[in-house]
């Protein structure tokens, strides 16, 4: 075949003019929004019988942000790499949708000026929704603190604007426009239905490297594996890899111009190959017979034409088209000297720029202390010594006593004491001379100095926008008679079956570390109990639906008339195909199938460090009578509390390790609905979001387990030997193949707190003495020291231990506390993502006596990031008598106790707190007390704050680390997960309490709370700021209930 012509097309050109400009470039959102808003504001003005003029505004934003969508998607990474170094070069997942919703609006509203231009809206149109839906449904960022059904109703808003767009413009339509509803349809009903196949997912490069030579996903042997012989699955899921397969086909041409600095296209001979293989795939898909087949292969093969003008052009081309086209090159030369003029300006927030000025500030600051540990306020030097060999030494390593900081006056030469050693050579020196030029740049780029990765990550957070879109309606426009013509039973393809079912990951049989004591008959790795032991614990419950969508869309297929459906032919530009397509082109119409679409609703007292906190002298009750006057019986019937069996776990006796040996702990993931039932001997790996809960795994530790933790894909524990000695292991429950990652912990320090970051890069454990260590998931590194208490003195020997570790639930937070031994005050410390720098939360001591009669010491300290114009809150719970639970805003240090004001222990929330934690929104508080009580705190930021009483559970007579809870999501529900054991049954218990109603807390009902007012919301806004949240909880006589057999 003959290869393209070296004089590229006008479209190529400008294509490559702003990929030059915009490629990995980390301020996307502002251009968007600088774009959005300059056509407003050009909007102002639009006159309505200068139709040409605002049609031409039009598509110059389409092309505009079109082109940007697709630079977008050649930006996404794949499954398998870590996401956190690409979030500054995508836009927020957030901004993205905005944008959508923005244009359908535009389109809508412009009904009567954009009506005889059906190409703005079958070309420009529908070419921005398939890049911008396809950049929404695969973007690796999409709000981790939404669940499914928030994402499913953000996409039902996209779908019922289309369907406005459709109602407005009546009559038949292109294929592109009628994909988009189809993407729309499937969207709103499953957000993930329309991932890449397993091979794109974790095979496609990205514009961080090159895209030439092709990978093997791109080549034609894997293009036409993605539409297999006799294929009769979803369509439109092959048919979006295909598009994007050529996205980066014709990418690979642009990056090599861009790259090059050259006018000349040189497309490599595999180009035009992998052309005809995406055509011949494209061919042999089967398709609804409502869509034209032809418009179908002409989306594809325009593509293809930027770079390979000779591939045959199927569209429709026609004067007022050729004008439009004219449009869009004005409108790709208008954005490119834009983005060239920001350069001077907007390229300083690059991370490149910014990640390099941190690096010299830190590589100064090294050199000054290679341990890498920087006091507070402290002014790195670099002295000159007079050894043979002149080196140069770091202040921090110089006497501090004869030199302190640097100076102004570094040329002045310093005395040493006698018998100073260069610590390099070994040589005696007497004198050392500034080199004032490095203290100089440190102190003109440190206050420059911004952390990158964190300002990236933030972006995409769901809060950046004061407005949150409104729920929509039962009625609205999630009902509209449009829908999917091939059903709703749309499976989930791409990433998600990958992942669930497509690769069985083999046991390793080369360590006996891990056993199955059920008497399985693996012996490998990881010994699951369970049937599905091959498979990740999370897609489990997810793999029979996906079977049974796959298969009502098997049988719709199968109902179709054969005649309707193309057989699968070669594809080649001389082919009969093409000509038989090129014949029926203008024959071609699209068939709308109107149907209605479903709406989906939806301090530590044993003298040894063996001894566990939870250990007491006090036996609980065999039966405990709960009160439960404050729940109603639908509330109580909405409670599911499910008993398993942990025999497994208390059979060791013949290991004669004594009786802490057999105390089962508990501990929840707080990323996945993951739960550790755990002795010393055994650790077992339960799913909850199953009823009844299933056991996935069984894992022996080689020594003795003292602490445990599990996210959503790595299981984290720390075995300790007699003479002190630790091992930081870290476990990939999801691929058993890969190798078990080792910490052996040099130091003496005792382990007492364990958390796993949210994105599973870090494992963070807290020690003794006020340290702590961020050790790597995913790669053995040497781990990172921190010392809280550093900044007041050097040696932290006697510091408090760390009490507690916890992530906020948008993971961008890491909350310490430490409680002082001699004085019991309180401190607690913060790391902001990626976690290089810590600081102390000065407004946020507490101070707590120490010496009660009961003292446990502190239960909790977690973080809430302020959203929706709301402060930032620290909470602070105790096992005590006289340490309230307490909000603490961190940026003013207000203070708000949390007290029920309620006579009788039935309604007491008390001083003696088990578990707290914040929900996913950050809108609710959930604590649970010494009686078992769960309560539900809301409007935290308001005076009265609102107190329930949503659960009972096991009574406490002591802090407890057999007693645990977490926040989950179960069916894009939010539950209150409740777990504890007994050791002396061998049993365990797990009670699900549905947050439901949460949206009507806004202004709760305050009667008998404020008295003599008849507008309690109106007399709550006159009030001042609160001194105490109090609240009274609101109750009534039920009977009363026995708790599951606890």
């Amino acid at each position: 075949m003959t290869m393209a012509s070296t004089m590229p097309s006008s479209l190529f050109l400008r294509l490559t003019n702003v990929w030059r400009a915009l490629v990995l470039r980390s301020d996307v959102d502002d251009i968007v929004l600088e774009l959005l808003g300059r056509f407003s504001l050009e909007r102002i003005y639009a006159d309505a019988s200068d139709r040409d003029t605002y049609q031409q505004l039009v598509i110059t934003l389409l092309s505009q942000l079109k082109s940007i969508f697709d630079i977008q998607r050649l930006t996404l990474p794949v499954d398998n790499v870590h996401t956190a170094w690409y979030l500054g070069f995508l836009i927020s997942w957030e901004v993205a949708l905005r944008s959508v919703e923005f244009v359908l609006q535009t389109i809508n509203e412009s009904r009567e000026t954009i009506w005889e231009n059906r190409l703005l809206r079958e070309r420009y149109l529908a070419g921005f929704l398939l890049s911008s839906l396809r950049v929404l449904t695969l973007h690796p960022k999409s709000p981790a603190i939404q669940r499914s059904r928030d994402r499913r109703e953000r996409f039902a808003r996209i779908h019922g604007l289309l369907e406005q767009v459709f109602d407005s413009f009546p009559g038949p339509n292109s294929f592109p426009l009628a994909a988009c509803r189809e993407i729309t349809t499937q969207l709103h009903l499953d957000p993930d239905s329309l991932g890449l196949p397993p091979a794109l997912a974790s095979g496609l490069p990205n514009l961080a490297s090159q895209l030439s030579p092709f990978p093997l996903c791109l080549q034609p042997a894997a293009i036409a594996n993605i539409v297999p012989a006799g294929y009769s699955g979803d369509w439109l899921v092959k048919y979006l890899a295909l598009r994007d397969v050529s996205q980066f086909v014709v990418a690979a041409s642009i990056q090599y111009a861009a790259n090059k600095e050259t006018r000349e296209l040189r497309p490599e001979p595999a180009l035009a190959h992998s052309r005809n293989a995406v055509l011949s795939a494209l061919d042999a898909l089967r398709i609804p017979p409502q869509f034209s087949r032809v418009e179908m292969v002409a989306t594809l093969s325009t593509i293809f034409r930027i770079v390979l003008p000779d591939t045959l052009d199927l569209s429709h081309q026609d004067t007022a088209g050729i004008c439009v086209e004219e449009f869009e090159l004005d409108a790709l030369d208008a954005l490119f000297a834009r983005l060239v003029a920001r350069q001077a300006i907007h390229r300083v927030s690059d991370r490149e720029m910014v990640h390099n000025m941190s690096q010299v500030v830190r590589n100064i600051a090294l050199q000054d202390n290679p341990n890498g540990q920087f006091m507070p306020n402290q002014r790195p030097g670099l002295y000159s010594v007079n050894c043979p060999e002149c080196y140069i030494i770091g202040a921090s390593q110089l006497n501090p006593t004869d030199i302190n900081t640097p100076t102004e006056h570094g040329h002045v030469a310093r005395q040493l004491p006698p018998k100073t050693r260069c610590i390099h050579c070994g040589e005696a020196i007497t004198i050392a001379r500034e080199i004032s030029t490095v203290r100089q740049t440190w102190e003109l780029l440190e206050p420059l100095r911004l952390d990158a990765d964190t300002v990236s990550l933030e972006r995409h957070l769901p809060t950046q926008f004061l407005l949150r879109p409104p729920k929509p309606q039962t009625s609205g426009f999630t009902s509209l008679e449009y829908g999917n013509t091939l059903g709703i039973g749309a499976g989930k393809l791409g990433g998600h079956e990958a992942y669930g079912s497509s690769h069985q990951p083999k046991m390793v049989l080369s360590s006996p570390v891990f056993v199955d004591p059920i008497g399985s008959l693996n012996t490998g790795l990881l010994s699951p109990q369970s049937p599905n032991h091959s498979q990740s614990p999370l897609p489990l419950r997810h793999q029979q639906s996906q079977a049974e969508n796959r298969s009502k869309l098997s049988d719709h297929h199968d109902k179709l008339d054969p005649a309707l459906l193309t057989d699968r032919p070669t594809f080649s530009h001389d082919s009969p195909i093409f000509k038989r397509l090129q014949h029926n082109t203008d024959e071609a119409s699209s068939i709308n199938t109107p149907r209605s679409v479903p709406v989906v609703t939806s301090a530590e007292k044993g003298k040894s460090k063996w001894r566990l906190k939870f250990t007491t002298s006090k036996k609980p009750p065999a039966g405990v009578i709960a009160d439960s006057s404050s729940l109603s019986s639908t509330t109580l019937e909405a409670q599911k509390l499910e008993e398993i069996t942990l025999t497994p776990l208390v059979i060791q006796k013949h290991q004669g390790r004594g009786k802490s040996s057999k105390n089962i702990n508990v501990t929840l993931s707080q990323s996945s609905t993951l739960a550790l039932f755990w002795t010393q001997l055994l650790i077992h790996v339960w799913d909850v979001a199953t009823s009844p809960p299933t056991m996935m795994w069984a894992i022996q530790p080689e020594s003795t387990c003292i602490l445990a933790a599990v996210a959503r894909i790595h299981l984290a524990y720390v075995i300790g030997t007699r003479d002190q000695k630790l091992t930081l292991r870290i476990v990939n429950l999801v691929q058993p193949t890969v190798s078990v990652i080792e910490y052996r912990i040099p130091s003496t320090l005792w382990a007492k707190a364990l958390a796993i970051d949210r994105e599973e890069n870090y494992v963070v454990v807290g020690f003794e003495n006020a340290t702590v260590r961020f050790f790597k998931a995913k790669t053995s590194e040497q781990p990172r020291e921190d010392r809280l208490h550093a900044s007041s003195h050097r040696d932290c020997r006697g510091c408090p231990s760390v009490d507690t570790l916890a992530f906020s639930q948008d993971g961008f937070t890491l909350l310490a506390s430490t409680r002082s031994s001699k004085t019991g005050l309180v401190q607690i410390f913060s790391w902001r993502f990626p976690f290089h720098k810590f600081q102390e939360l000065a407004a946020c001591r507490y101070l707590i006596p120490l010496h009660e009669s009961e003292d446990n010491g502190l239960s909790a300290a977690i973080f809430r990031p302020g959203s929706d114009g709301e402060e930032t809150l620290v909470c602070i719970t105790t096992w005590t008598q006289s340490g309230t639970p307490i909000l603490i805003q961190p940026q003013d240090g207000h203070r708000s106790e949390i007290k029920v004001d309620g006579s009788g222990k039935s309604t007491k929330l008390g001083t003696r707190i088990q578990c707290a934690a914040f929900s996913p929104s950050g809108r609710e508080l959930v604590m649970i007390n010494d009686r078992g009580y769960v309560f539900q705190v809301s409007n935290l930021n308001s005076s009265p704050i609102d107190i329930r009483r949503v659960a009972i559970s096991k009574e406490l007579t002591a802090k407890s680390e057999s007693f645990a809870m977490s926040f989950v999501t179960i069916a894009d529900e939010e539950n209150v997960l409740v777990a504890w054991a007994d050791s002396a049954r061998a049993t365990g218990w797990i009670k699900k309490i549905p947050m439901t109603g949460r949206a009507n807390f806004a202004c709760p009902d305050t009667s008998g709370l404020l008295s003599g007012s008849s507008s309690n919301c109106a007399m709550k806004e006159s009030m001042g700021p609160p001194v105490e949240l109090a609240a009274i909880e609101r109750t009534r006589e039920l009977p009363t209930e026995t708790d599951g057999g606890v």
